[in-house]
């Protein structure tokens, strides 16, 4: 039997900017994705699925606190 890797948990999608809920801007740190990302992974709202995206491979809920950066 393998140990599973602990996993942060999701951020909370109701608290994520628009840009964040529609994969456009990391959803840990609000910078701009462009082309590079890694999934964090899915969420369920109001009965549609969200996919969670996150920058790579910086970004890290230990490193960035969800924050909400100043454009």
């Amino acid at each position: 039997m393998t140990a599973q890797p602990a996993t942060a948990p999701l951020p909370e999608f109701t608290s994520l900017r628009p840009r964040q809920q529609m994969a456009m801007d990391c959803a840990l740190c609000s910078a701009r994705l462009g082309a590079f990302g890694r999934v964090l992974g899915d969420v369920r709202y109001r009965g549609r699925l969200f996919r969670l995206w996150a920058c790579t491979p910086a970004c890290t809920p230990a490193c960035t606190p969800y924050s909400r950066r100043p454009r």
